[in-house]
């Protein structure tokens, strides 16, 4: 599993994931964003300059594929899971990478689609599965917003399944079975 923090977060706060999902077995990735934001990391500019940095960030997580690849791992076993700003990335890769995936878990993000996003998608892409989880209490991204990026995303074909907490714009222990459940439904 690829962990992607938020806006002006780290990877440090998932260091313990591992064991507060309870998935023993699994392997994980913290990745940090690579600008510097506050005390923690962006992964792309605020508006209108968000385009290139998550292009950016794409082409460098095209390349950390190919070296997992080379070392063995099977895309159709990674999982990619990210928060707010690292949901967005996630959900970028997994509509651009031309493999099937794990599976996409978004929690409390959004979505950014450029222009003809549709013609990338091929009948690989569109077996991975998608977990995402929102809240109508987020005071930062707004549930509405969101769950519209969901239903554009479940009109492909794409296997999006929405899941709506009751919650402000944070990761919820009560997401952790629903999550774990998903993951082991989807064979992973």
């Amino acid at each position: 599993m690829i962990i992607l923090h938020g806006k002006g977060d780290s990877h440090r706060p998932f260091r313990e994931f591992q064991n507060e999902i309870e998935l023993p077995h699994y392997n994980f990735l913290l990745l940090n964003a690579p600008k510097k934001f506050l005390d923690g990391y962006s992964w792309y500019g605020d508006p209108p300059f968000q385009k290139e940095g998550v292009v950016k960030i794409r082409s460098k997580l095209f390349a950390m594929m190919r070296t997992l690849e080379s070392q063995g791992w099977k895309p159709q076993k990674i999982v990619f899971l990210g928060f707010s700003q690292g949901a967005l990335i996630s959900a970028d890769f997994g509509l651009h990478f031309p493999k099937k995936l794990g599976g996409i878990i978004g929690i409390s993000g959004y979505f950014q689609f450029y222009p003809r996003w549709r013609r990338n998608l091929n009948t690989e892409m569109l077996k991975t599965p998608w977990l995402m989880t929102h809240g109508p209490q987020d005071e930062v991204l707004p549930y509405d917003i969101t769950k519209f990026g969901a239903e554009k995303i479940q009109s492909t074909g794409i296997k999006l399944q929405w899941i709506r907490f009751n919650k402000k714009h944070r990761m919820e222990e009560v997401e952790y079975p629903f999550i774990r459940k998903w993951l082991t439904h989807n064979g992973l």
